[in-house]
């Protein structure tokens, strides 16, 4: 198993005010030579459940930038469950795609 090379603790605060940790968790990309590619292992877990995903890359760097894509689509399944913080923030501080339509006059693909 490779090496927990990093963790954050949100807070996920529900309607009755109680609150619950939230720990999302990145292992070190691995090689998979059978495959031909690089695999790094990301985690969420609390509030009762635990998602685990990986990303995929040609090498470790894009296996990891991957897997740090990944984290805000595994932390949705909360929002319905109450307001997940970090450090008092809803700024969660992970990468996000934001997919929107392009302002008028915009000169976007």
């Amino acid at each position: 198993m490779p090496d927990l090379i990093a963790e954050r603790t949100l807070v996920l605060t529900l309607p009755n005010g109680t609150q619950e940790r939230i720990h999302v968790r990145v292992w070190a990309p691995e090689h998979r030579p059978s495959v031909m590619y690089w695999e790094a292992d990301v985690e969420v877990d609390g509030a009762g459940d635990t998602d685990k995903s990986h990303g995929v890359g040609i090498d470790g760097f894009q296996a990891l930038y991957s897997a740090l894509f990944l984290i805000p689509s595994m932390l949705v399944k909360y929002e319905d469950v109450g307001r997940i913080s970090w450090l008092g923030d809803e700024w969660l501080g992970f990468p996000e795609f934001k997919l929107t339509k392009p302002k008028a006059g915009s000169s976007a693909p």
